[in-house]
Order: structure tokens, then sequence, then C-alpha cells
């Protein structure tokens, strides 16, 4: 078992507790009420009613025993059919059932012992379990999925200043010579205030003063820990002290108002509580004590801000740009193969990525803002994107207060580890942080690395190959590989191959759908070309993060995959790109491992082994060769075949060899 649920469960165990022994007009509605929420909000229902029940037990009759033992029973047994029912979901139909059930078990007491309970208390009590069923939910909610809601969410503020007086009000006063309840209070005050701020610590100082000053007897609580609140927030404003000059400021503060004025505070117990309460809140793990900067956890954190505004016509500007090359390459003859229809397509799949803006939880945002002011690094804006493919980005706006520059990497490593997620630094951002606001882009990291190595030979020494590669990224964490391969030798089918390769490399850059894009090149090629000249194409598409690849293949020769000891073969038997208007492009996926190879050839490289079978003579040479680079491993079959040929190729010839790599 993990130590944090060990943790999560004795800390509900405790809260529990202190929540059963807060009887009030000898009835505990809010034990009802806590039992319901834990069970609405996924908490355990068996270590809430145990921690209940004790302090139930320790702090009333056996008559109240008795009756809460068995309204937890039905309210157990009901919450736990609560999806066989269908009432899942429905939580302020289960908070008025919780309701309903008290009353009628406080009912049937009536009846049969009229003097231990009267009308006025059923009703209250079931007034009560309704209403602090909702609040506690809503605050058990609050904390599990963003504690930070306390500074931007008044109803999370509400309930969890409702259930921290609920438990405070349990709290015994003293357990021998330990001061429990005081002791609590200024502890979870200092908390409050150090952490939250002004507004979540004095409201929290009022509820826990009144609580103590009702419990003890005293009022002078109240107005004393107010007191000492504004003075200490005050004061560690100007200086902008850390954590433990935060508590020395509290602990002078405190001994002089009760020195001055308030006696109770210097008192024996008094002592005790504000000394333990201090040495709780200087030594606690720092996770606990990361402040939240009100300014950050604000509206301007969002993609209104006028820097995501820019941003987004940079990208609009980008993909303006693509839509020109493309009409460039094709020299204005594309207009038949690309629709209206496709354009919208694209624009529509660009705006909806721009607009798939994610709300990242105001702890980690507060830890990483914490983290970056450390490092005198002011934040402005800090955007996280979950893009088409699933994939989250960060967009942060960001500059040095003082001092010297700063390396972005040096702030991607403080996102990812607060975010627990690999990031990289992408082309378009900032790699310094300066005394002005600049944007670091972040993607997240693929899990795989594809290292590649070419080989490109031409069947005469004076003449330019005609064949043509293209490795590159279209997009992050996409790997395009290509070859293609014109017909004949020398310049004319360099060009040719040459313009399949910028075609649909600029196609494929400006989002449009991989199908559409080699249709569309094959329609242009083919007007253009009337079939006289043509090219092969062979393209792989290359997820990073899954390690999936696509293969599409028209009138290209074989690929060969290194798995291990054996080799898997990819063959095509469709006409090359150009020929004619329509001609069928295969395609595959498959998946990839880590160490395995991928080795993509064009025809020249095969029609110059000498055997017959020549793809079983390249799946021999690939299994027999024990290089584990892609250099060296197309070193060796470029050799190889080379000799085989009398060092002359019968054909221009390219060969690229891709080692696929899962990063640690």
């Amino acid at each position: 078992m993990k130590a944090s649920k060990i943790f999560g469960g004795i800390g509900l165990f405790l809260t529990a507790l202190s929540v059963g022994l807060s009887f009030v007009w000898d009835i505990n509605a809010f034990a009802v009420g806590f039992l319901t929420a834990a069970c609405l909000s996924g908490e355990s229902m068996l270590i809430t009613a145990v921690g209940l029940l004790a302090g139930i037990a320790l702090a009333a009759s056996v008559f109240n025993i008795i009756k809460y033992s068995i309204i937890f029973m039905l309210l157990m047994v009901i919450l736990g059919l609560k999806n066989s029912i269908n009432l899942r979901g429905r939580n302020y139909l289960i908070a008025a059932l919780a309701g309903l059930i008290t009353a009628a078990i406080d009912t049937a007491i009536y009846f049969i012992y009229p003097t231990g309970i009267d009308a006025f208390m059923i009703l209250s009590e079931c007034v009560l379990v309704c209403s602090t069923s909702v609040i506690y939910h809503r605050c058990i909610i609050g904390f599990k999925e963003d504690y930070m809601k306390l500074v931007v969410d008044s109803e999370t503020l509400l309930s969890a200043l409702a259930l921290g007086a609920t438990i405070l009000w349990g709290m015994p006063a003293n357990i021998g010579e330990l001061v429990i309840a005081e002791g609590f209070a200024i502890f979870s005050i200092l908390y409050a205030d150090y952490k939250f701020g002004l507004g979540v610590g004095l409201s929290w100082t009022v509820i826990a003063g009144a609580v103590i000053s009702e419990k003890l007897g005293d009022t002078s609580y109240l107005l004393a820990w107010l007191i000492i609140s504004i003075a200490v927030y005050s004061i560690n404003s100007i200086i902008n002290g850390n954590r433990i000059i935060f508590a020395l400021i509290y602990v002078l503060v405190y001994y002089a108002a009760g020195l001055s004025h308030f006696d109770v505070l210097i008192l024996d117990d008094g002592n005790k509580a504000v000394l333990s309460a201090l040495l709780v809140f200087v030594f606690a793990p720092n996770i606990m004590m990361v402040r939240v900067d009100s300014r950050a956890i604000s509206d301007e954190l969002s993609n209104n801000s006028p820097e995501w505004g820019r941003l987004v016509i940079n990208r609009i500007n980008n993909l303006a740009s693509a839509f020109k090359r493309i009409e460039y390459t094709f020299a204005g003859e594309a207009g038949a193969g690309i629709g209206f229809n496709d354009v919208g397509e694209i624009i529509e799949n660009f705006t909806n990525q721009l607009d798939n803006t994610v709300q990242l939880k105001k702890t980690i945002e507060a830890k990483i803002i914490e983290e970056l002011s450390s490092r005198d690094i002011q934040v402005k804006n800090l955007i996280l994107v979950k893009n088409q493919d699933e994939r989250y980005e960060v967009y942060l706006n960001a500059r040095v207060r003082r001092g010297r520059l700063i390396a972005a990497d040096a702030v991607r490593k403080i996102i990812e580890n607060e975010m627990k997620i690999p990031f990289e630094l992408k082309e378009e951002s900032r790699m310094i942080v300066s005394k002005n606001y600049e944007m670091l882009c972040m993607n997240e990291k693929p899990d795989y690395k594809c290292f590649t190595a070419v080989r490109r030979l031409s069947m005469y020494e004076d003449e330019v190959s005609g064949d043509n590669f293209y490795i590159g990224d279209i997009k992050s964490g996409q790997k395009l590989i290509l070859i293609a391969d014109g017909m004949g030798n020398g310049e004319q089918a360099a060009r040719d191959s040459n313009q399949l390769i910028d075609s649909l490399e600029e196609l494929l850059s400006a989002g449009f759908d991989k199908d559409m894009s080699i249709r569309v090149v094959n329609s242009y090629l083919a007007n253009k070309n009337r079939g006289e000249s043509f090219s092969t194409l062979d393209m792989l598409i290359l997820d990073l993060y899954t390690g999936c690849g696509r293969i599409y293949k028209q009138g290209a020769a074989a690929t060969f995959i290194k798995r291990g000891d054996w080799i898997e073969l990819i063959k095509s038997t469709s006409l090359p790109v150009g020929v004619v208007e329509g001609a069928v492009c295969e395609k595959c996926i498959k998946k990839f491992y880590s160490g395995e190879f991928i080795i993509m050839v064009s025809d020249g490289l095969l029609e110059s082994i000498i055997f017959e079978n020549k793809e079983d003579y390249m799946k021999e040479l690939i299994l027999s060769s024990k290089e584990d680079e892609p250099s060296e491993l197309a070193d060796a079959i470029v050799d190889n075949i080379k000799s085989l040929s009398g060092n002359r190729m019968k054909d221009d010839a390219t060969i690229i060899v891709c080692k696929i790599v899962k990063k640690l």
C-alpha cells in the first residue's frame, strides 16, 4: 500500500473522529452529513464510519451510540447501492435522503422514548444533515481536485471554513498535558495566513477565534488572534520574509499582545499551544508550504491574454505562408486537386487546436510560480494546451526581474518537475529569459527517438542522382521520411522526384490529411506530365509518442523492418505517382519497438543485386549484419551490394536506415 494512501486513511479517520465529537443540543447531524459527503466524494465509508462512531462513543451516551449506529448502517447500505438504484451523480437527492433517514429514526425514537427528543430537534437535525452533506462534499471535492480553489472560489472557501469549524469544535481542549484544540487553531491560522494570504487567513482566524472563544469560555481569543494576524501579515508583507521569518514575527507579535493586553495568550496552555504550533509550522514539509500568489491565480492566466493572441496570429501567418508556398510549388495548378472543403477542414482543425486550452491545477500552478519566483523570474501568463494528438503544450510568458539572464531550459526543468510530464522546448520558443517578457513554448517530449542515416548513389559519377529524399518533422513528435525515385536518370528524373518531395512536404506541413495530400500530388503530376514522366513514392510518417508508423507506397521498392532476428517485408504493387490520375496508394500501419531498424530503399539498390531473388538476399544481408548504428548498417549494405555489382550501380540508388530507440 502506498504511503499516501496510509496517511490519507489516517487523516480521514482523525477528521471523522473530531466530527464525531461535535455534538450540539445533544445531536450530531454533522456526523451523518460527513459520512454522506465522504461517500459521495469516493472516500472510504468504513474508515469514516469507524472514526465517527469512535468520536460519538467518546462524547455521547449509549442512547446516541445506538441511534447513530442504526443511521450509519442504513445510510451505508443505501449509499453502497446508489449505482444500482440510479442515484449516481444526484448529490442533492442523496443529501435529502440522508436527512429523511435521520428524521425517520428520530421520529421512531420520539414515539418509543418521548423524553429523549422533540419535534424541533427532529426538524433541526434533518435540515442540518441535508445542508452539511452538500457543504462537506463541496469541501472534500475541492481539496481533492485542487485546493487552490480556496483563493478563487468563494463556495469552496466557505465549505472549507464550515468543515474546519466542525473539526475544531469537536477537538478536545486537552489530552493530558497536551493542548490540542488551541494548538491546532494557532497552527492552522499560521498556515492559512502564510500560504493563502490575508483573505483566507483572516476568514479562518475569525472562525477559529470564535470556536475557541466559545469552547474555552473566553472571548479574548477572537479579538487577540485577529489583531495578531493583521499585524503579522502587514509586517511580513513589507519585508517579504520566508517561513522562518514569518514564524519569528508571529511569536514576537503574539507575546507582545499577551504581555500588553491579552493575558490569556501567555498562560500555561497558551504558551504550550503557540510553541507547539510554531514548531510544527517551521518543520512542516516544504510541499505543504508553497505560497499562493493571488495575482498569479487570476483571470490573467488565460487564453485571452495579448501574448496568447500574438501567438495565435503568428500561427495563422505560418499557415497562410504554407498555402502560399503550396501555390508556388504547384505553379498555380493545384486548384483542381484542392477544394474549398479541404481548405475549410484544415482551418477548422487549426482553430480547434488553438481553442483546446486546459485548466492547469492551481496547486501545480502555484508551485511553478513560487519556484520561478525564487529564481527572480516573474510570470505573466501560464497556459496549458492539449493539441489534436492529445499531447500537452505549455506556453509561459515570463521575464527576469533582476540579475543575469536565465536559460529557458532551466524553466523547462521546473515545469517538467512540477507537472510530472517530460517537456522539450519548441523551435519557435525563446531560448533565454531576459528582462523583457518572452514567450517560452514547450511540448510534451516524445517517448521515442529516431536515428537515421542516408546513402544516395548515382548510376554515373558525373550525373546527379534521379532519386531524392526528405527527413524532417511535420509537427511535434511526427517524423516524415520520404524517398522519391524519378523515372530514368539525370537532371530530369531529379526534378520530377524533387517536385514530388517538395509538394508532399508542403501539404503535410500545412496540415493537410496524408491521403488527401497524396491524391492532390498525384492528380497534379498526372495532369502536368500526362503520364510521360513519374516518380515512385515511399513515405513513412512515424509517431514518436507511440512508436507507430504509417507506411505509404506508390510503385516503391520493398521496405525491410528488422525485428530482432527476423525481417518483416512491406511490398507494393501500385503504380507510381503521376502515371494516371486516381492511382491507388497502398498504406499500412505498423508498431515499432525500441532497437528495431527500418530500411527504406529505392529500386536502384535492389536492381544492383546480381542474384535472382533480390529481396531474399537483402533480408539475409540485413540479418547477418551485426552493426548497431544506422550509419554503420547503411555502409555495410551499400559496400556489400557495390562489391557484388563490380562497384557500379545499375541505377540511381538511395537507402535510408532508421533506428527506433525508446527514451529512458
